[in-house]
């Protein structure tokens, strides 16, 4: 073999090229995920690592000696973008930067940049070292998060806010400031028990709150919580899990409501309600140790409930010894209704008073037959008036055993 021919000498790109130690190369190129490029002062590559070349699609032999701008969107070729980047690196001594460029298809992917001069050994600028890594996905998930940070603060009727797994606030929106008075800053890195009251917070209520939410993935409830300046509020509150991928909690969403307005018109109208069936089953004084219950409308569960209650109570506060329970004004009497009465005429005798039902219509009688109602040894008259007269002749007989009884 003729060895004595010469070679045809490199040019100045692969000298600088080939020129690179083996090993700190194979180094260089063991790095996929970065793209290391080495520019001239004119901005022609000189060095193309692998990880440029599988980042971009350009081989090396492509793309050493082209100017980088090959890179570059048309629109930042035209405003002289990468001319910027190494100025800003020469007076800076690096420059960090973020934008588009462009791949060999023709695929734009986001790009974060680190820019490093390099000088020769009269410190004159040289050129530039371009470390390159593609954040598209980053960037995508940051613009995600971002719309749905933009998202979150536009809902204003709600609170909507991130916690970690222990409970610490890590989000704040717009609506959660306007609910709670508290601006970001002063709640972010707080425990979420800072919105409950003294008496929960103290009973340990948001950890046990988490605790199920955590263990059963969402946990809804209503209670008080407590603005900036200790004013309370009645609140519907949702915590829902964050898991990662492998079912590791997180942390949580909290979404929470001010239902302090409809939990007052709530109450008011519960009021009202009570107030209503008060007067519609008025317990009357009509005598010394006599009690009067007129019954006007349909009598359901809830209604006797309240009827037996009231009379029993007026019963033990005027020591009462009888009790008409007018029925007049019942619509219809069946089982259920007089299941409801036969209750409360027990409730009576239990407290020691003795029952006379009045009101009774001939067919309300025959309705009681009919269904089998059994009222016992109950007392009933036609009408009030026939039903006072037998609780005082009742009570002047009582009156005369006590007190025969008393002179013997």
């Amino acid at each position: 073999m003729d060895t004595s021919k010469e070679r045809e000498p490199m040019n100045d790109t692969q000298q600088e090229t080939n020129g690179v130690d083996g090993d700190y190369r194979l180094m260089l190129d063991s790095l996929f995920e970065t793209a290391l490029v080495k520019l001239d002062r004119d901005g022609n590559v000189r060095f193309w690592s692998k990880g440029a070349e599988l980042m971009t699609g350009y081989r090396g032999e492509e793309i050493l000696g082209r100017p980088v701008t090959v890179l570059y969107p048309d629109e930042d070729r035209k405003r002289g973008l990468a001319e910027q980047e190494l100025s800003a690196a020469a007076s800076q001594g690096r420059a960090e930067v973020q934008g588009w460029r462009v791949a060999k298809d023709g695929r734009r992917f986001w790009a974060s940049v680190l820019v490093l001069p390099t000088r020769d050994a009269s410190g004159v600028v040289s050129g530039c070292v371009q470390i390159t890594r593609d954040v598209t996905e980053q960037r995508r998930q940051e613009l995600e998060l971002r719309k749905a940070s933009l998202m979150v603060d536009s809902v204003t009727d709600y609170e909507v806010i991130m916690l970690d797994p222990n409970g610490i606030v890590r989000s704040w929106n717009r609506g959660a400031e306007l609910m709670k008075g508290y601006k970001a800053d002063e709640v972010i890195g707080k425990h979420v028990s800072v919105f409950y009251t003294a008496e929960d917070a103290q009973s340990g209520l948001a950890a046990r709150e988490l605790e199920t939410a955590a263990r059963t993935g969402r946990f809804e409830l209503e209670g008080w919580r407590v603005k900036k300046g200790g004013a309370k509020f009645w609140a519907n509150v949702v915590l829902s899990t964050i898991k990662d991928e492998s079912g590791q909690l997180m942390g949580f969403v909290k979404v929470a409501r001010d239902l302090t307005e409809r939990n007052d018109r709530d109450r008011l109208l519960q009021r009202q309600r009570d107030e209503i069936l008060e007067l519609s089953t008025p317990v009357i004084q009509i005598w010394d140790k006599i009690l009067a219950l007129p019954i006007i409308g349909t009598l359901d569960s809830l209604r006797a409930a309240r009827l037996t209650e009231s009379l029993l109570q007026r019963i033990s506060e005027e020591e009462a010894e009888f009790v008409i329970l007018d029925i007049s004004g019942v619509p219809t009497i069946d089982t259920q209704v007089a299941q409801h009465l036969l209750k409360t005429v027990h409730g009576a005798r239990l407290m020691g008073a003795e029952s006379i039902i009045s009101g009774v219509r001939p067919e309300t009688a025959q309705a009681m037959v009919h269904l089998g109602i059994e009222i016992g040894t109950l007392r009933s008259r036609a009408t009030l008036r026939d039903a006072l007269q037998l609780a005082l002749r009742l009570r002047r007989d009582r009156t005369a055993q006590q007190a025969a009884a008393t002179s013997s």
